[in-house]
């Protein structure tokens, strides 16, 4: 597809191609670009920085007044195409990622309508996410990416003294939960409303995502996501549960974002199921045991298992642990018989303490240097620039409203 200089480059920032070389641009992303930005538009977000930038700044990098280039700003921000934010009461404006950002604000600011605006949307990224992950997963077997972390149902985890199941801080929701102060839930699910855009929905409840810290401080003041209590998210937590929903959240130890994912619409389960890359996401520090005692083979399990990794053989239920990412929906759902229990995974990975380590390990992960001195003096100057990193979640943030 033959596209002007602005809008390749553009295409390119989206896929990291200064840092990945050798990663494909396809046909569909560059849809995507032309279908969402003029290129006037386009070649001012490319100057655009992850940290933000003030209009000013962005007005000296395309040589063009700021008076001209602060409406357009403004415009991408309004359309939720950038992040456009006051810090300190300085307005700034930052370059949004495809996934996860531009696809997920497109889907939340619809509010659930059906436009034709949306539909397309909708139908365009479909195509790229299929074309990119086809593309991906020959490239990244056997890499440990961790991009996200599935938290299990907690009331799937049994404690019980004597049963030697140690569960991290990290591993209970309503713990992580507890530590923060900001909350919100989405307008709607992204990945749900697209499947519904595209007749595809598998019917579980679209307003059940939520955010904490950070996350939710800026979709609310967006008009993304409505802010509620403390209270009020562990009920959706708990709705969500019921829902056979799996908790899915960036791979920190206080995570932003709080997903309840299904395995037919969400997109990063998706590559689990469709694409068969299971490195893309940590699984929990739990994973599915059968108690051949107690189980009856109902195959309630086996129908709510969002990632078809259990089957009943001889009247028995049967875990697939290559398929197993610990969500602990088999578990909750198992309540008469109690067929069905965690235990610890073995050689589990902590998520990362904060989002300056998160990112060094996955530009090292995807380098593939990991193992070496290289990454691993990388890594402590990480977690030692977390001490001074703002805090994005978590007991130390503070709300920003």
């Amino acid at each position: 597809m033959q596209v002007s200089p602005a809008y390749q480059r553009l295409a390119e920032k989206f896929v990291f191609k200064k840092s990945w070389e050798d990663v494909i641009v396809p046909d569909s992303l560059l849809k995507i670009v032309t279908f969402l930005f003029t290129e006037e538009e386009a070649e001012i977000v490319e100057k655009l920085s992850f940290l933000g930038t003030t209009a000013r700044a962005v007005a000296r990098k395309v040589n063009r007044p700021v008076a001209e280039v602060e409406p357009i700003l403004k415009s991408l921000s309004d359309r939720a195409l950038i992040l456009g934010l006051k810090v300190k009461g300085l307005q700034v404006y930052g370059f949004m990622g495809l996934a996860p950002g531009i696809f997920e604000a497109q889907m939340v600011v619809s509010r659930g309508e059906k436009g034709e605006y949306s539909r397309e949307f909708a139908r365009l990224f479909e195509e790229f996410y299929a074309e990119f992950f086809t593309w991906l997963k020959p490239r990244v077997e056997g890499k440990e990416l961790r991009f996200g972390r599935v938290i299990s149902i907690e009331k799937a985890i049994d404690r019980t003294p004597g049963l030697n199941v140690l569960a991290l801080d990290t591993d209970i929701y309503s713990e992580i939960i507890d530590r923060n102060k900001s909350f919100c839930r989405v307008n709607v699910c992204a990945c749900r409303h697209q499947a519904d855009l595209m007749g595809k929905w598998c019917g579980k409840p679209k307003d059940v995502c939520g955010g904490m810290g950070l996350l939710a401080d800026i979709a609310v003041e967006k008009g993304w996501a409505r802010r509620v209590d403390k209270k009020e998210f562990l009920e959706t937590k708990a709705r969500a549960a019921d829902a056979g929903l799996v908790n899915m959240v960036d791979n920190l130890a206080d995570p932003m974002q709080m997903c309840s994912c299904c395995g037919d619409c969400c997109g990063a389960l998706r590559i689990l199921t469709e694409f068969n890359i299971p490195t893309i996401v940590v699984q929990s520090h739990f994973e599915a045991e059968v108690d051949q005692a107690k189980c009856k083979g109902c195959g309630t399990c086996v129908k709510f298992c969002p990632m078809n990794a259990i089957k009943v053989e001889n009247k028995k239920a049967e875990v697939n642990l290559m398929r197993c990412i610990g969500c602990g929906v088999c578990v909750y759902k198992c309540d008469k018989n109690r067929g069905v229990s965690m235990k610890e995974r073995p050689n589990y990975k902590p998520p990362a303490g904060g989002p300056v380590d998160f990112a060094v390990d996955r530009y090292f992960e995807l380098k593939g240097y990991e193992g070496t001195w290289i990454p691993r003096l990388s890594l402590g100057a990480g977690r030692l620039l977390n001490q001074v990193f703002p805090k994005i979640s978590g007991p130390g943030y503070k709300p920003r409203i």
